[in-house]
């Protein structure tokens, strides 16, 4: 089975930590710290929100910040730490939801969704920490679960793209591809650039026997990403299917272009020559492949290309 795109969640992570919410009015050294913070200066907002804290180790939110500086210089041990400082003094949907952030960074997906579903406790109407409790819920295999979460962050907020994107994920991995296909389309509706959720579309098109509309999702992908190999070889192989061999032929002939060493394309422009009767060059693309180690293409060989392979000459000994 082709490998799908996942969608990058890491993206909304930091989309998440950016987030700024205000912190409690303090001392100069956490509002210069929040400014730093702002425009992305994390070591510095570091420094001042550590002098706050020496000056006020009891303000949560000094804690709360630095450990979301902490987050996006990937010091996910650090900010675990100062997020469970925070939540000593007090239980906030924010340390909950960043510190299980910091957990997914670390693999500890269990104790991620342990602090997840401590967030949405605290807050129950708030989309993001079921995305995330969805998401890690997913890595865990719960999938029913995941399902379920996404649903209701969609619940909440219908416009939630990416949401509908890993929910069809989720879907076609537990092999719904109706269920995959409609939400693809729901989040493409949203965001018809989305070449993750245009991939897996088409790739579930295809799975389904849609050819015609697969070839025009890796059609877009193709137009969004110039060298997606994998779009390249789908979309050829859907053009086999429908017998457009010519447009299947530019297509691996894009993807040897791309990688000369790309034995399956090889075997499936031989196979497309010869189904145009241009057997010589057919020929030629599936002995590259056999030579590449590509074993289908040895019956192919067989079949298709005797007579085209010279047999040594026997040497004629004089008696």
């Amino acid at each position: 089975m082709h490998k799908k795109y996942n969608y990058i969640f890491i993206a909304l992570i930091f989309t998440i930590l950016f987030l700024f919410e205000d912190c409690a009015s303090g001392p100069n050294y956490i509002n210069e710290g929040e400014k730093k913070y702002k425009v992305k200066d994390y070591s510095g907002s570091i420094e001042d929100f550590k002098k706050e804290l020496e000056n006020h180790p009891s303000n949560d939110s000094a804690y709360l910040m630095k450990g979301k500086a902490e987050n996006l210089l990937g010091k996910f041990p650090e900010a675990v730490d100062d997020f469970s400082r925070s939540l000593e003094i007090n239980k906030s949907y924010d340390a909950y939801l960043n510190r299980g952030i910091a957990y997914l960074s670390l693999d500890e997906n269990e104790n991620a969704e342990t602090d997840f579903s401590s967030a949405i406790l605290l807050k129950p109407l708030r989309d993001t920490a079921y995305y995330c409790r969805g998401y890690v819920r997913n890595l865990l295999h719960l999938h029913k679960e995941a399902i379920a979460d996404y649903d209701t962050a969609i619940l909440i907020n219908p416009e939630y793209q990416t949401a509908y994107v890993n929910r069809g994920n989720i879907k076609s991995d537990i092999e719904d591809y109706e269920g995959a296909l409609q939400d693809y389309t729901m989040a493409l509706d949203l965001n018809p650039n989305d070449i993750h959720a245009c991939f897996n579309r088409g790739y579930t098109l295809k799975l389904l026997g849609n050819n015609e509309q697969a070839v025009s999702d890796f059609t877009k992908v193709i137009e969004l990403s110039p060298n997606n190999a994998e779009a390249y070889n789908l979309r050829g192989e859907a053009r086999m299917i429908l017998k457009k061999f010519k447009d299947a032929i530019a297509d691996f002939s894009a993807l040897i272009k791309l990688n000369q060493k790309d034995a399956r394309a090889y075997f499936n422009r031989g196979m497309s020559y010869i189904k145009l009767k241009n057997k010589k060059q057919g020929c030629t693309d599936l002995t590259r492949s056999s030579e590449l180690g590509y074993v289908e293409a040895n019956a192919e060989l067989t079949k298709n290309c005797k007579a085209t392979v010279k047999s040594p000459k026997k040497n004629k000994h004089k008696k």
